[in-house]
């Protein structure tokens, strides 16, 4: 199967190297997440992928879209805004917790995976690690940010310990940065 949206780095890596010509493929849907300030060279990106009748899905915090109206392409073409809610802690744990399962992970902790008790455990490690900014400014993505790094560091915990240990199948608050 396809896939839906193309995901891009910078917009730059829709230009020719050698040309410098846009190349992106007709009637194709990219995504890309920024924080900055987009330069008036990305805007003629954006007008050459609607000119082959694509689209590019820009992710940003509400800032960084401000900071941005005044870009050439924004101006001519009003770009459609779909602003979506924060998640709240719990809603981060929730997706942490699909992600733990998704992963083949017995639980956290003394949460159990396809337990209330799991999305309890993740939630008391979110509200001590992460502030509410935080949780704003990543929205979707520190679930999955926050397990990688629980994962990386339940690796390096267990790396000696032999291959079918219960250990490597259970993540620890301590893998996710909480001291207990």
């Amino acid at each position: 199967e396809a896939d839906l949206l193309m995901s891009l780095g910078s917009l730059q890596e829709l230009l020719d190297p050698k040309t410098g010509k846009v190349r992106a493929a007709r009637r194709t849907c990219y995504y890309m997440r920024f924080g900055g300030a987009l330069s008036e060279a990305d805007a003629a990106i954006l007008e050459g992928v609607l000119e082959v009748e694509s689209v590019v899905i820009l992710a940003a915090s509400p800032d960084a879209v401000e900071m941005n109206t005044q870009l050439s392409a924004f101006r001519r073409r009003q770009p459609d805004l779909l602003v979506l809610p924060t998640l709240t802690h719990t809603d981060v744990a929730r997706l942490i917790a699909i992600e733990v399962e998704k992963r083949g992970y017995e639980g956290v902790g003394e949460g159990d995976v396809g337990t209330p008790q799991l999305v309890t455990v993740l939630e008391h490690i979110v509200r001590q690690r992460f502030d509410e900014q935080l949780i704003r400014e990543k929205n979707g993505h520190l679930a999955r940010d926050v397990l990688d790094l629980a994962i990386s560091r339940k690796n390096d915990r267990t790396w000696a310990d032999s291959l079918d240990s219960k250990e490597r199948f259970r993540l620890t608050p301590t893998d996710f940065g909480l001291d207990v």
